[in-house]
Parts: C-alpha cells; sequence; structure tokens
C-alpha cells in the first residue's frame, strides 16, 4: 500500500508545481503587459491578485497536507 500512498502523494505534488507554473506565466504576462503600461493603473489589481494568490497557495498547501495524513490514515486502516 506504501506504493500507493506515494504516487497519490506525488500526485499532489504535481498539481502544486503546475499550479506554481501557471501562476508564474500569469506574473510574467502582467509585468509584460505592465512594462508597456508605463502609467501603472494596474498596480492595485496586481497587488489584490498577488495576494489572491497568496492565499490560494496557502489553502492548496493545507489541503495537500491533510489529504496526505488521510492517506496515511487510510493505508493504516487497510493494513490492519
Amino acid at each position: 500500500m506504501l506504493k500507493s500512498t506515494i504516487a497519490k502523494t506525488s500526485r499532489a505534488d504535481r498539481a502544486f508545481d503546475r499550479l506554481e507554473a501557471a501562476v508564474d506565466r500569469l506574473d510574467a504576462a502582467l509585468k509584460a503587459k505592465g512594462s508597456q503600461n508605463p502609467a501603472g493603473n494596474n498596480d492595485e489589481a496586481l497587488e489584490r491578485l498577488r495576494l489572491e494568490n497568496a492565499k490560494l497557495k496557502d489553502l492548496n498547501r493545507a489541503a495537500a497536507d491533510r489529504l496526505g495524513v488521510t492517506i496515511q490514515r487510510l493505508d493504516s486502516l487497510l493494513q490492519n
């Protein structure tokens, strides 16, 4: 059963990595667009999005942690 736990955990890790990569691409696109718009009208919106992103990353980490604990508990139940 250990193999399934590792596989599921790595799936969550891969999903988290994809989320971070997507956010990085969005940040890069916003920075590129911001350099085209020197007025900086979007600074407030960008900051709001960064805060939201940080909250979502925290929620994602918490969910991944809870999922890992749940998988470990299920594995221990199945082994008994």
